[in-house]
């Protein structure tokens, strides 16, 4: 359904100033030994920007959920990634929303389960455990974790409520009867998530990534044993646990292969091989029958302990996440998907939406990940999809939500087309610009191990979408994609021991900035961005430098004869690609972001304040257009413009048109 925003309005002129050379704060810039002095770099002359701004409202609204858990007649759901944080029961008789309450100082949750009727909530920046109590909604603040995320959360036969970590894989034990937590350590010492657990009266077993691994945590003795099989130790994750009587079964990532292994021997154990998919997201049992649904199809499977292959039963949501299931009395499947809940009658193959609409769970302004302007609409990437919202002071349309699978990490607008970079699976969608719906295109061959794309760009004179991606978790080497139309080619590990960042074409190949980040989960071999040219003509890396002290090149564009970048800790430098010369270094802020061009000057903002440099040979000064943004993000800060005279950004989570002038 269309999303409908407050009517867009005029809000006061945030403070701006003209920087100029020494002052502190913004205008200082660091120094590089053998690059020269950047602190010295000029003040701008000639003529000062101003800038009119205009407030267009949220930028991006969804209703998303990362968990969920049925508590008698009531399924709990748990949101993410939009403010304000909550769980909400959808009460399965009168078959709608009937209560909510306020998780309160954290973005969102990821595990959830119950101790009888009090649900235990696990959170992500900050990672902290919550309890709810589902009859008086009294929120409790139960744990802090020590952790940036709480990933997993599910409680034990004898009432104890056992969580997993990120970044140190750790296993916390906490005991509602005597309000005792225990930290029982790290898992896998090693690698950096317990993804997933499930407990019993003796033993936690714990699926572990970024590199697969599957510990027996015995809860006497204290001692973790590594149960995985040996011909599974190259996949990133045991991503999904479940008990199913006396077995274990364990989704195994990025392959959607099912392990199953008797808990009274370890040794025992069968694997199930899922065709065409790549994620096991959910999975419940019913007797010795049991179900699972896999990404990025949305099929549910189902099998018989003791049987060599699954069943397929049905496709309850193409390409949807079901990321927790189970069974209703009368035979029924629930799931928690991103954007809501469905249930589904295997005996029907039919699927049933619930219906999740509520004043008090309705859609939320979320933190943007990507803009992309076309033409009279700005295009906000999202969870789950994009927001199209109109570029009018006087909106020529309701803002309105486009959904698909997957999170649009960067988006260009070509020839009334929008271009997407999608996570997961390192996707590349189109959508008209105009239009209500995407369409995938094609995604990188999971050979190359991609799934994140971090930066998509057409060039314009061949006819090329160019898309850079990261591999996926534990693993290395980032990839240059280049699709012709045709056919998609990927260089692997065109950077060396690095991810490819950032994407800027030239007439006859394109630049690549790099990042030391490969994999999530991996630890970095480089210190410093590598900046490299892929040349089209010989299909390879022409040369390569490292043009600045920053670990991550946010954005490349060229200005006539310059190329200009930004690093992720808020230095702007200018090369010349003839010569490879680093010509200047400016520190524009807390961190680097995206770019946006008009004419020679270049625009972006560290997510508090939007700058404005001229670019030449010469080390510019930077003009500060507005301060105060307190923008919230998603990944890197962003700018985008309309080549004239306005700029797009944000305020908080709102859209902010800036509408440029000059004064001499």
């Amino acid at each position: 359904m269309p999303v409908n925003p407050s009517s867009p309005h005029r809000v006061p002129q945030i403070s701006r100033r003209h920087l100029l050379t020494g002052a502190t704060g913004l205008a200082a810039a660091a120094t590089l030994a053998g690059w020269g002095d950047a602190a010295s770099a000029a003040p701008d002359s000639g003529d000062a920007l101003t800038g009119a701004i205009t407030d267009l409202g949220p930028a991006s609204q969804v209703l998303n959920f990362g968990n969920g858990v049925r508590v008698g007649n009531e399924i709990w759901f748990a949101t993410r990634q939009i403010l304000p944080t909550k769980v909400a029961a959808y009460d399965l008789t009168l078959g709608r929303i009937t209560k909510t309450a306020l998780i309160p100082d954290v973005p969102g949750l990821w595990g959830i389960d119950a101790v009888g009727t009090d649900l235990y909530v696990s959170s992500y920046s900050p990672g902290l455990l919550f309890k709810v109590d589902t009859v008086t909604l009294d929120v409790t603040r139960v744990l802090d974790l020590q952790q940036e995320v709480g990933w997993t959360v599910k409680a034990s036969p004898d009432g104890r409520v056992f969580v997993g970590t990120y970044p140190s894989a750790l296993l916390w034990e906490y005991d509602p009867a005597t309000d005792r937590a225990t930290n029982h350590g790290r898992m896998d010492a090693d690698d950096t998530y317990v993804r997933d657990l499930v407990a019993t009266v003796s033993t936690v077993y714990c699926g572990i990534g970024s590199r697969a691994g599957l510990v027996a945590y015995d809860r006497a003795s204290g001692v973790p044993a590594d149960i995985l099989p040996a011909e599974l130790r190259d996949r990133t994750f045991g991503a999904v646990c479940h008990l199913a009587g006396d077995h274990l079964v364990v989704g195994i990532s990025p392959t959607a292969e099912v392990l199953v292994v008797d808990t009274r021997d370890h040794s025992s154990y069968q694997i199930l091989r899922t065709p065409n998919d790549s994620f096991v997201v959910g999975i419940t049992s019913r007797g010795d029958e049991v179900f699972y649904t896999t990404r990025p199809s949305g099929s549910l499977y189902r099998f018989r302990l003791g049987d060599i292959a699954p069943t397929l039963v049905g496709v309850p949501v193409a390409e949807a996440s079901n990321v927790r299931l189970g069974f209703l009395d009368d035979g029924r499947l629930w799931a928690v998907q991103g954007a809501g809940g469905i249930l589904f009658d295997p005996a029907t193959r039919t699927t049933e939406a619930l219906d999740m609409s509520s004043p008090d769970l309705a859609p939320r302004p979320e933190r943007p990940m990507s803009l992309c302007h076309a033409g009279d609409r700005i295009v906000v990437g999202g969870t789950l999809g994009v927001q199209v919202v109109s570029t009018g002071a006087d909106p020529a349309f309701d803002s309105y939500r486009v959904p698909f699978g997957g999170e649009a990490k960067d988006m260009e607008a070509w020839q009334g087309v929008v271009h997407m970079g999608v996570y997961t699976l390192a996707r590349y969608l189109t959508m008209p610009a105009d239009g209500h719906a995407a369409t995938e295109v094609v995604r990188v061959d999971p050979g190359y191990e991609q799934t994140r794309p971090t930066s998509l760009v057409v060039d314009r004179r061949r006819g090329l979408v160019l898309m850079s991606t990261e591999p996926d978790y534990g693993r290395w080497e980032g990839a240059l994609n280049v699709f012709d139309g045709r056919r998609l080619r990927t260089w692997r590990g065109i950077l060396p021991d690095q991810t490819v960042q950032a994407l800027c074409p030239d007439p006859h190949g394109v630049f690549l900035g790099g990042s030391i980040r490969n994999g999530y989960g991996t630890t970095p071999t480089t210190t410093r961005a590598k900046l490299g040219y892929f040349d089209y003509r010989a299909e390879r890396l022409s040369w390569i430098v490292e043009p600045t002290a920053g670990t991550i090149i946010q954005d490349l564009k060229l200005i006539g004869a310059t190329l200009v970048g930004t690093t992720a800790e808020g230095e702007l430098f200018a090369l010349d690609p003839r010569t490879r010369e680093v010509l200047w270094r400016v520190d524009v802020g807390a961190r680097g972001g995206k770019l946006a061009v008009i004419d020679n000057r270049v625009f972006g903002t560290d997510g508090a304040v939007l700058w404005s440099v001229r670019v030449g040979r010469s080390r510019p000064g930077l003009t500060v257009l507005a301060e105060g943004l307190d923008q919230s993000w998603f990944g890197a800060p962003e700018v985008v413009t309309d080549g004239a005279g306005s700029l797009f950004t944000t305020k908080g989570t709102n859209l902010i048109r800036v509408d440029l002038s000059t004064t001499d």
